[in-house]
């Protein structure tokens, strides 16, 4: 072998043992000579093509492992598919992490075993404490619930049905002076004092207990086709009575009698309640207007007044247990403001939805949704 040709291989050796260093490979074939040997040439002309690829495919790796995904991967290399197989995953692997980061936790992960598996465990970490998180949230909400419900149940029993008691009380200490003296002048309007204060204190105690067996689950529901018109005859008559005492007028405008899905105690008593705050808040002289109307398979039933009218902030707490809203009549009249939360949660029972619109000065309408028999 001539020195020429062992110069040749020599140099190429160096070549072969750069690339198993794993490093870039530094040579230049320029200064390598040709050899009188075909077979030499195309050798160093084979090696000049791998260090090519090998330099361009450690300069791809080293880039995507420091996170440049858009780095063009080598062309005209026998990697280049699977260098853009690699890419493309990885790329996926970044959108899918974006994705994990602003909380889509419907991601699973499919890059390779295990850190597929690791990534896929913490994801499904994260569905658990997005779940206990959600769950927390809604203790919570049912505490405050809770803890309004006492509240409120406790207010009602130690201030307003003692009321009704008390003024029962003070008027039968009058009535037992007047009597004893043989006062009988103003026995009728005694009378009448005692009735109203009995009718309040009745009427308070029938829907605490109303509300109390909806608390505890113990109240039945029975739906069934019901007459409207039979179930607003019948609260008509029931508040009558108050109407013609402030000499409201009460008008229905229901076009036809409906048959409504629902269950009849439930029904009369939230129009019994609806008819009541009307006439409450309605001055002497006014009116109160029923009226019914099919909306696709429901009925909306109206219960409007020519009334006070309610502010608008105010709208948002009439039906919330915890915010213990109550305002006086035009006459005074006192309230609970449990009637309208039992009005909700009975039309709640019975699938369907209570809302009303008011403003201050123009009186309220209240609207009751119920599915059509």
């Amino acid at each position: 072998m001539n020195n020429n040709n062992r110069f040749i291989i020599e140099r190429l050796t160096e070549v072969v043992r750069a690339a198993k260093s794993g490093r870039p490979i530094d040579a230049d074939f320029l200064s390598i000579p040709s050899s009188d040997n075909q077979a030499l040439n195309d050798l160093k002309e084979e090696l000049e093509s791998y260090t090519n690829q090998f330099n361009d495919n450690y300069q791809f790796i080293i880039d995507l492992s420091k996170g440049k995904l858009d780095t063009v991967p080598p062309t005209k290399n026998s990697f280049a598919d699977v260098f853009k197989q690699l890419q493309a995953e990885l790329r996926h692997l970044a959108w899918q992490t974006q994705q994990i980061s602003e909380g889509d936790l419907n991601q699973v992960v499919s890059f390779s075993g295990d850190l597929s598996q690791s990534m896929n465990s913490m994801i499904e970490s994260l569905r658990e404490k997005d779940r206990i998180s959600a769950l927390n949230a809604n203790y919570v909400e049912e505490l405050k619930e809770l803890n309004a419900t006492k509240d409120k149940f406790f207010s009602i029993i130690s201030h307003d049905l003692k009321n009704p008691f008390a003024g029962l009380m003070g008027i039968s200490d009058i009535l037992l002076t007047d009597i004893q003296a043989k006062n009988y002048e103003y026995l009728e309007d005694y009378a009448m004092l005692v009735k109203e204060s009995s009718t309040q204190g009745y009427k308070l105690l029938t829907n605490l207990l109303e509300w109390a067996r909806l608390q505890t689950n113990t109240i039945s529901v029975s739906i069934a086709p019901i007459s409207l018109k039979a179930v607003v005859d019948q609260a008509k008559t029931t508040v009558m009575p108050k109407a013609i005492r402030k000499n409201i007028h009460i008008s229905c405008q229901c076009e036809q009698d409906y048959l409504v899905l629902a269950d009849d105690n439930m029904l009369n008593t939230v129009m019994r309640n609806l008819l009541s705050n009307a006439i409450k808040f309605t001055p002497e002289g006014g009116s109160i207007t029923l009226s019914g109307s099919v909306a696709g398979e429901r009925i909306i039933l109206s219960v409007k007044d020519t009334g006070v009218g309610i502010k608008a902030e105010d709208i948002q707490k009439l039906f919330r247990i915890d915010t213990n809203f109550s305002t006086k009549g035009t006459n005074k009249e006192s309230g609970t403001g449990l009637g309208l939360i039992l009005c909700k949660e009975f039309v709640d029972k019975m699938n369907g939805r209570i809302w009303v619109e008011s403003q201050a000065g123009e009186g309220a309408e209240f609207f009751v949704s119920l599915p059509l028999a």
